[in-house]
């Protein structure tokens, strides 16, 4: 019994020396490589082309997913619920900056007519 506890103790030490040792190289890896710097260079020198293609994204990824949705009813029903759902989602997400619990106000959207609580 004594002899299986030492073994199991020796694993553990082993354990944690590797996940040591592990994240050693990682930090001298990510230290050596400047790639977070170049990313965001790339995204500083190119941004009105990546906002284009987000703002894109999110204004159609809703119709997408929904002519998804509409293609998957047939094959697949669950699929094609699940597809809906989410595009149902994304829709009021997307559309819905008026209401209040998305940090919007009543008044920016009907005239306040819409928001009723």
């Amino acid at each position: 019994m004594a002899k299986k506890e030492t073994v199991k103790k020796k694993v553990a030490t082993k354990k944690a020396a590797v996940k040591k040792t592990a994240k050693k190289v990682v930090k001298k890896v990510l230290d050596k490589t400047d790639l977070d710097e170049k990313i965001i260079a790339e995204y500083k020198e190119n941004k009105t082309l990546y906002d284009n293609i987000l703002c894109h994204i999110k204004c159609y990824g809703g119709y997408l997913l929904a002519v998804g949705a509409g293609c998957c009813f047939g094959v697949d029903f669950k699929l094609g619920l699940a597809l809906f759902l989410v595009a149902g989602f994304w829709a009021w997400y997307n559309n819905c900056a008026c209401k209040p619990c998305k940090g919007g106000s009543c008044s920016s959207c009907d005239n306040g007519k819409s928001c009723n609580g």
